[in-house]
């Protein structure tokens, strides 16, 4: 039996533009759909960027360039120093598509692998996933989902390393000031790791695969 086209498939992309990211999103949510595929997770970092979520709010972006996309929340940022992880999955039950309980399978997933990297991170009052530090509550990773017919994509932000901060310091990051915005030093190695275990105990093995072989097995071009 070809293992493509009954196992989950996982990459790691390295740094590519958020358009060819989202085009892959979109692609891969159709093969899913058709039943074509069964999930897939993408590793990947983005060129730098600004993104609107659902519900975005002109004061808290005035003067920068944005992307509009499907997912929640309001404007964010992304780039180098920043881990992005885009599960594409089917997260109906018997019809039942609950959103709410797959968002904190998410969040947990995170403060997990925070919490094994010797941070105490928790869901704070505002959005996202925040740590402790020296300095205050800090927060590190932000979480911005979309839903079509009960499949996930969009997906979760880890920042890793203070080369993503300057990025935030033009924007109201959500609505919050861009001092709260910090990062985790933790491996890309490790967030692979922990979210292909993850989820791969929630929706059966994923398979990680090198970028070529990947987008050869979904027949996509970056």
């Amino acid at each position: 039996m070809d293992y493509r086209f009954t196992s989950n498939l996982a990459t790691d992309l390295g740094r590519i533009p958020y358009s060819d990211a989202y085009r892959l999103q979109k692609h891969l949510l159709g093969l899913v759909r058709k039943g074509d595929r069964r999930g897939f997770l993408l590793f990947l970092e983005h060129d730098p960027v600004y993104t609107l979520g659902r519900k975005p709010i002109k004061e808290n972006y005035e003067g920068v360039e944005t992307v509009q996309t499907e997912r929640g929340g309001d404007v964010t940022y992304h780039g180098p120093g920043q881990r992005i992880i885009y599960p594409i999955v089917d997260i109906s039950d018997n019809g039942n598509v609950d959103v709410r309980n797959f968002v904190h399978f998410v969040e947990g997933t995170v403060i997990k692998l925070l919490g094994e990297a010797g941070y105490s991170a928790s869901i704070g009052e505002e959005p996202g996933i925040w740590i402790r530090t020296e300095a205050g509550e800090r927060k590190v990773a932000s979480i911005g989902m979309a839903i079509d017919h009960g499949i996930s994509f969009h997906g979760v932000s880890i920042n890793t390393s203070g080369e993503v901060l300057s990025g935030f310091s033009k924007i109201r990051p959500c609505g919050l000031e861009p001092s709260v915005m910090g990062y985790a030093g933790i491996s890309d190695e490790k967030i692979i790791q922990g979210f292909t275990r993850a989820f791969s105990g929630r929706f059966g093995e994923f398979r990680l695969e090198d970028s070529r072989s990947f987008l050869r097995n979904v027949s996509f071009t970056l």
